[in-house]
């Protein structure tokens, strides 16, 4: 079974087990009795495998990371453009709103510029906080996308989607030509806690696309830490309402290596875990 034929089985709702049996027997009937249409996209996507324009990564493949193997739904594949070994590295993800603070940008310039030498920095290319991220981890970023691997969104964010592809990774569970539909971003999010070891909280709203990565990342049971905002201030009200829920306050960036290398014995040194 090829990459693409898993890819166009996932699309049409078979589950892991499902393609596994699939495999097995290796009877894809149940791809060629869904006719004309399936074999156009079959096309479309192996032209873009051929030509070098993307890859693609399975479940079961050697590289898949082992944490994203261990959320509920995880993907049966990913697109990808870029250094896919970096999922496989330590990793943490920093997330917050479109309408970034002067405060904002200062406090997530500060930390990624130190967190980028000790974990990958992900993100999902969106304005505001996740851009600021991306730019000052440029070479050791991955940013998960709510379109298609070839979508550039927004289209503003067209420079920086570029020079993340010259070190880092760009990755989506969505055809590579998809455009970004409003029900793709919390899936989005998923992908986000599930690659990462734990999330960092800059800025965001109560009802926000970060406090549904955070919520994700709880769930995983991942580590969620959040920098105290102006109480004055909306952005503030997600890192505030999680640091009064059990989230861990931060307010340098040691204290997120600190805690990790305290609460999991884990020493990090330049993205590795030893």
């Amino acid at each position: 079974m090829t990459k693409s034929e898993i890819v166009l089985l996932a699309k049409l709702g078979y589950s892991i087990e499902e393609i596994e049996k699939i495999s097995l027997v290796n009877n894809l009937n149940c791809l060629k009795d869904k006719g004309v249409k399936n074999k156009e996209i079959l096309n479309k996507i192996n032209e873009g495998l051929n030509s070098g324009e993307y890859s693609i990564l399975t479940y079961w493949d050697d590289e898949y990371p082992d944490k994203l193997k261990n959320i509920w739904n995880p993907p049966i594949f990913l697109f990808y453009k870029g250094n896919i070994s970096l999922l496989n590295e330590s990793s943490l993800a920093v997330v917050g709103t479109r309408k970034i603070s002067k405060y904002g940008y200062k406090v997530t310039k500060y930390f990624v510029d130190y967190l980028k030498k000790n974990f990958v920095i992900v993100s999902g290319m969106a304005l505001g906080v996740d851009s600021v991220a991306h730019w000052n981890a440029l070479g050791n970023t991955v940013a998960v996308l709510g379109s298609g691997v070839n979508v550039c969104y927004p289209k503003s964010n067209e420079r920086l989607y570029n020079k993340i592809l010259e070190n880092g990774c760009v990755l989506s569970e969505y055809y590579p030509w998809e455009k970004p539909k409003k029900e793709y971003f919390p899936m989005r999010n998923r992908i986000v806690s599930g690659i990462t070891d734990g999330v960092l909280i800059v800025e965001g709203k109560i009802k926000s696309g970060t406090m549904i990565t955070a919520k994700f990342s709880l769930e995983f049971g991942r580590e969620v830490f959040a920098i105290p905002g102006d109480i004055f201030n909306e952005n503030s009200e997600c890192p505030n309402f999680l640091i009064k829920n059990g989230a861990i306050p931060v307010t340098k960036p040691e204290d997120i290596v600190d805690y990790l290398q305290f609460e999991r014995g884990i020493m990090y040194e330049n993205g590795h875990e030893h």
